[in-house]
């Protein structure tokens, strides 16, 4: 057991290079995530889809030789003035443990004048700190190449073998109303002199004061917003520059969407769920595209600026179905004063409500525990999951010996039926000491979870109220503490493992210690939070729905609750 701990070790610090690969892909399928609604959209630009189909399919990944010497050179330039909020700087940290070897530069506004840029005229003319950035990056890459990165896209997987096989990517943005098959320049690597990025900035120059005359005098017919418009004039030429280069460049490439956008989480609506969203105003079970990780995925422009949504409390609990709404009334008063007092608490301090802190409230470790082989095999499985989705983490296993040397008392015999209880008591305890989240060995995570150890001292999540005599339980699949807090600690003070019926109840002790001391943090700037149940309990098993169910289900087109993944789930 102990080689095999050392080797899963040593292959928890190596899981992270296997990725240094780029995978192909289906062109049309990565650019739509098979969204009928997608593929409908891209119609709209015939011309540009056929000519960035043909070049992605003569020039993928395996077609390309590669480099001993980058053609790129591994440079990451950032532009961006003043301090980084808390997902920024995430990101940052994330990408320089992904890409180790690699320089990372900034260019403040002053280090932009100092360059005594070509097109310095187009820079101060630009109306918002986008356009100037859009002209600078531009100008940045073309003098000394390299690859230029948003502060908000997020490193997944190392993008080495970009700057090994091509002299000049970025990628096609997923498809939208107001434009279709179009890059998008929060990513671009480029050799110096690139010829793609010369012609960018001329289309850009050419057309720069007409369309912005033509948007001031009420002309502009395509968008209607200053931000939109920057785009317009300063984004898009980039596709131009590309289109009209491309052929006589060979090592050129435009990747699809899903290398860089897998995670946008956009909606195309059909004629009903259209009509169904202005009938109830509900938004919130609209199919979206985009909104898994796909095995290609190199970053993620995060232009939605979260990482864990927020979304309706009731509608995350399950309550639009007909048997939770039930089964919710059926608590009695006692539990019904805790869920809506865990509703409350979520109301107010949902993830869009909180704002990042400098310093997260708890450490970004996340602990695992394994009793025997069987359950390392299953976390080895999808520890990678784990690994590219907090990139920036410490990632702590805790074996059998491994928390006995720790904690000395908890090495009693447990019946096997209390083996879950036993584990989630271990996993309290370890957090009450060292602090930062908890995880089953088994679970699948879907979003990173910064966000969460960095705004708040204590998290949990409510288990699916899915039968008429449920009592309000929390997920056993994840909680996060910093060390120390109050709700830890008062629980822990009531398990005893000389009675077992304290273990059995662990649970229930731990709803009822955080309902009671759910507002009171270690320090002014804490928050507290209980999920409702399908951030970390997702699918559930209901009933077989009686006739007015299925006729209520029937009529307003309603899924089962917890039947399909959510866009808001964090892991299952």
């Amino acid at each position: 057991m102990f080689l095999r701990y050392l080797i899963f070790l040593l292959y928890i610090n190596t899981a992270l290079a296997q990725y240094n690969n780029l995978l192909d892909v289906d062109f049309i399928q990565s650019l739509t995530d098979g969204d009928e609604g997608a593929k409908e959209l891209i119609q709209k630009n015939p011309n540009n889809l056929k000519i960035l189909k043909e070049q992605y399919d003569s020039r993928k990944p395996s077609l390309m030789p590669y480099s001993e010497t980058p053609l790129i050179p591994k440079v990451m330039h950032h532009v961006w003035d003043g301090d980084l909020n808390p997902i920024y700087r995430n990101y940052l940290e994330e990408c320089k443990k992904i890409h180790p070897d690699w320089e990372f530069k900034f260019w403040s506004d002053k280090d932009i004048r100092e360059l005594n840029l070509e097109n310095q005229d187009l820079y101060d003319k630009s109306r918002n700190y986008a356009g100037r950035s859009d002209i600078a990056r531009y100008e940045i890459l073309y003098r000394f190449g390299g690859v230029y990165r948003d502060i908000d896209v997020k490193c997944y997987r190392p993008i080495d073998d970009l700057n090994h096989k091509y002299d000049f990517f970025a990628p096609i943005e997923f498809p939208t109303n107001y434009w279709q098959v179009v890059l998008n320049n929060g990513i671009i690597g480029a050799r110096p002199n690139h010829p793609v990025l010369k012609s960018t900035l001329e289309f850009i120059r050419t057309h720069f004061d007409e369309r912005w005359k033509a948007f001031d005098e009420g002309e502009e017919k395509i968008v209607n917003k200053i931000s939109m418009m920057v785009a317009r004039t300063s984004m898009l030429p980039l596709t131009d520059g590309f289109i009209k280069e491309y052929e006589h460049n060979d090592k050129s490439i435009a990747l699809p969407a899903s290398y860089f956008w897998a995670l946008s989480n956009i909606k195309y609506h059909t004629i009903w769920a259209t009509l169904k969203y202005m009938i109830s105003g509900n938004n919130f079970d609209s199919p979206s595209a985009f909104k898994s990780l796909k095995p290609e995925t190199l970053m993620y422009h995060n232009f939605i600026k979260e990482e864990i949504y927020s979304t309706g409390f009731d509608y995350a609990s399950g309550i639009y179905d007909p048997q939770i709404k039930r089964f919710i009334k059926s608590l009695n008063n006692s539990e019904k004063r805790t869920f809506n007092v865990f509703k409350q608490v979520y109301n107010e301090h949902a993830p869009s409500a909180v704002r990042g802190v400098k310093k997260s409230k708890m450490p970004e470790v996340i602990h695992f525990i394994i009793f025997d082989n069987e359950e390392l095999k299953e976390l080895q499985s999808h520890l990678q999951d784990w690994q590219i989705r907090n990139a920036a983490f410490e990632f702590n296993i805790w074996t059998k010996d491994k928390i006995f040397n720790t904690f000395s008392e908890l090495n009693i015999e447990i019946p096997d039926n209390l083996k879950e209880q036993y584990r989630f008591y271990i996993a309290l305890n370890i957090l009450e000491k060292f602090g930062g989240a908890y995880a089953n060995y088994s679970v699948i995570p879907h979003r990173p979870i910064f966000d969460l150890n960095n705004k708040y001292n204590f998290y949990a999540g409510l288990m699916p109220i899915i039968n008429s005599n449920a009592q309000l339980l929390f997920s056993q699949k994840m909680i996060g503490s910093s060390p120390n807090h109050i709700i830890l600690s008062k629980t822990l003070e009531q398990v005893k493992l000389k009675d077992l019926s304290t273990l059995e109840n662990i649970n229930r002790t731990l709803v009822t210690q955080t309902y009671k001391n759910i507002y009171l943090y270690d320090d002014i700037g804490a928050r507290n939070i209980v999920f409702p149940a399908g951030y970390f309990e997702p699918f559930a098993k209901l009933d077989d729905d009686s006739l007015m169910d299925k006729l209520t289900r029937f009529i307003f087109r309603e899924e089962r609750a917890f039947s399909t993944l959510p866009n808001f789930a964090v892991l299952q």
